[in-house]
Order: C-alpha cells, then structure tokens, then sequence
C-alpha cells in the first residue's frame, strides 16, 4: 500500500452535537497545520460512521485471512438484542462491543427466522463441543 502524499488527519480537537439534534460537528486537526470543519445532518452522520466500521471491519477480515481462505475474527460483544420494527418490517439486531460501540443490523422476518434455526444449532453444537472437550 502507498502512503499518499496527500495531508493527512492527526488529530480531531473537539467534536460534537447541536442541543436541537439538528447536526453533528467534527473539527480536525491535519498535518499541513490547518483544521478543517465538518458538519453533518443526523442521517448523513450515521451513513458515514456505518461505511467507516464496515471499511475497518472488511480490513480486519483482509488482514485476517489465511492463503486466500477468509477466518472470520468476530468482534467479542458483551450484550445483544432484537425487537421488531413499528409495522413488523423488519427485526432490528443490536449488539454492543466490548469497547462500548452500538452496533445496529436490520434483517427481513424472514432472514429473521432462518437465523434463529441457526443459532440454536449453532448453540446446540458449541454446548456439545464444550461437554466433550471437558470430559
């Protein structure tokens, strides 16, 4: 990979949010000396921290793998969660990394429904694998 000689972000001074929820502000700091300001509307915020984690997550995946076979590392999370929609569109999975970071997925009914089959065998088989590897 090629450094670019591009100026490059080294520092984010202050960040934050308008009372009202109306915009996010995010100020930086780069390696030229100047700051730059960015503002975003709440939906434009969250599309742009969702392509970041999911950039960071394809590289992890990336760095990981071995010999052209992709290892999945999954991120340990320490609480989930699913509720419905308002109209049952769809089912909202919520999970929280161990570093505090809400991760939110929304999946079909549908998917919704083959995914618990396969946790509970997914379940059942790592129960069965834990007996065996303590006896």
């Amino acid at each position: 990979m090629t450094i670019p000689k591009d100026i490059i972000v080294i520092e984010m001074p202050s960040a934050f949010v308008s009372p009202d929820g109306s915009f996010s502000e995010m100020e930086f700091k780069n390696s030229g000396g100047s700051s730059q300001i960015l503002r975003f509307s709440p939906d434009t915020m969250m599309l742009f921290l969702s392509r970041v984690f999911e950039l960071f997550l394809h590289q992890k995946i990336q760095m990981e793998s071995k010999i052209g076979h992709v290892v999945v590392q999954p991120l340990p999370a320490v609480t989930t969660f699913a509720q419905e929609t308002i109209g049952g569109k769809a089912v909202i999975l919520q999970f929280r990394l161990q570093s505090g970071l809400p991760v939110a997925l929304s999946i079909s009914p549908l998917e919704a429904e083959e995914l618990h089959k396969q946790i509970g065998e997914a379940v059942k088989k790592a129960k069965r694998q834990s007996f065996e590897t303590r006896h």
